[in-house]
C-alpha cells in the first residue's frame, strides 16, 4: 500500500484568509483628551481634599456652638464631600479608551456625577430648611460664636479658590461633572458668607435668630442650585442636540468648503466632555471614491478644529445620484 502522505501546512495565503480581523476602536484618545484626563483628574482630587477638611472643621465647631447655620453648612459640606468623590470617580472613569461594551466611550458617566450632585444638593437643602425652621421656631443660645465665624471666612475662602480652579479647568476640558462640582463649590461661597453674616449679627445684636434666617437663606440658595445642575443633566442625559452655536460651528465647516454641494441629516449629541456628530454630505458625482475618502478625511479634520472632542460620522453621496434615489424610492 502506498502510504497516505502527510497532511500539506497551511500555506501563507490560506492563513491569511483566516486570520480574525483586528477592528480599531470607534475612536482613540488624542494627546489633547490624554492630557485634559490628567488635569481633571488633578482638579477633582484637590476639591476632594478641600471638602473633607471643611467638613471636619465645621462639624466640629457646629457641635461647640450649636449654629443652625453652621450645621447647615456642614450637611452642605457632607454633599460636598460626597459629590467630589463622585465627580472624582466619574473623571477616571469617563475618559477610559471605548470598550466592547462602550463603543462610544464611558462619557455619559460625568452626566450621571452630574445628576448624583445635584441630587445630593436638594437632599441636603431639605434637611438644612429644616433645621433652619427648628432652630428659627425654638431659638436657643449660640455660645463660642468667633470660632464660628473663623471657620465661616476660611470656608469661604478655600471655596472660593478651590470652585474658581474646579470651573477654568471644567470648561477648559469641557468636563460637566468638573463644572457641577465647581457651581456646587461657588454656591458654598455665598452661603458661608451668609452664614458668617448671620453669626456676625447674631454676636452683635444678642438676636440668635439672625442665625437661624441666615441659616433659612442658605439653604434655599442651596435647593435652588440643585435644580439647576440636575436640569442640565437630565438634558445631556436625554441625548438633547448641541447648543445652537455649536452646531453653527460645524455648519459653518460645512458651508464654507467648495467641494460640499449640500448636506443633511445633521444630527449632534454630547457625552460627557464628547461630542457626536452625524452627517450626510452631498458631492459632484463625478468624484473618484479615492477623492470622496480624502474629502471625508479633510471635513473630519476641520470639523474637529472647529469643536473640542469631536467624533464625526460622515456619510458621502453623490448629489445628481441621490436625487434621483429620492425621486424613484421617495416621492410618492
Amino acid at each position: 500500500m502506498t502510504p497516505t502522505p502527510p497532511d500539506k501546512p497551511h500555506t501563507l495565503r490560506s492563513k491569511l484568509r483566516h486570520k480574525p480581523r483586528r477592528t480599531a476602536p470607534p475612536f482613540s484618545q488624542s494627546l489633547t483628551e490624554v492630557t485634559d484626563a490628567r488635569r481633571k483628574r488633578a482638579a477633582a482630587r484637590w476639591s476632594l481634599v478641600a471638602s473633607a477638611t471643611l467638613l471636619g472643621m465645621k462639624v466640629a465647631v457646629g457641635a461647640v456652638t450649636g449654629s443652625a447655620g453652621i450645621l447647615a453648612e456642614a450637611v452642605n459640606s457632607a454633599a460636598d464631600l460626597i459629590g467630589a468623590g463622585v465627580a472624582f470617580l466619574s473623571v477616571r472613569v469617563s475618559d477610559e479608551p471605548p470598550d466592547r461594551e462602550h463603543t462610544y466611550g464611558h462619557g455619559k458617566i460625568e452626566n450621571i456625577s452630574g445628576a448624583v450632585t445635584a441630587t445630593l444638593i436638594m437632599v441636603g437643602g431639605v434637611f438644612a430648611v429644616s433645621e433652619a425652621i427648628r432652630h428659627l421656631l425654638r431659638p436657643a443660645p449660640l455660645p463660642e460664636l468667633g470660632w464660628g465665624i473663623a471657620v465661616m471666612a476660611l470656608s469661604a475662602i478655600v471655596n472660593f479658590g478651590v470652585s474658581r480652579h474646579l470651573l477654568n479647568v471644567g470648561r477648559e476640558t469641557d468636563s460637566p461633572a468638573l463644572v457641577a462640582d465647581g457651581h456646587h463649590l461657588q454656591t458654598d461661597v455665598l452661603t458661608s458668607l451668609g452664614v458668617l453674616l448671620g453669626l456676625v449679627l447674631a454676636r452683635q445684636t444678642h438676636q440668635v435668630w439672625w442665625d437661624a434666617v441666615a441659616a433659612l437663606g442658605v439653604s434655599l440658595l442651596i435647593l435652588r442650585v440643585g435644580f439647576g445642575l440636575a436640569a442640565d443633566a437630565l438634558r445631556t442625559l436625554s441625548d438633547a442636540a448641541l447648543p445652537p452655536a455649536e452646531e453653527r460651528a460645524l455648519t459653518d465647516v460645512l458651508d464654507a468648503h467648495p467641494k460640499v454641494r449640500g448636506y443633511h441629516k445633521l444630527r449632534t449629541r454630547k457625552s460627557g466632555s464628547h461630542r457626536h456628530i452625524d452627517v450626510h454630505v452631498q458631492i459632484a458625482d463625478t468624484h473618484s471614491f479615492v477623492e470622496a475618502h480624502r474629502l471625508t478625511e479633510e471635513l473630519e479634520d476641520r470639523l474637529r478644529a472647529a469643536l473640542p472632542h469631536l467624533h464625526p460620522i460622515i456619510h458621502m453621496e453623490p448629489e445628481e445620484d441621490e436625487a434621483q434615489h429620492q425621486r424613484e424610492k421617495h416621492t410618492g
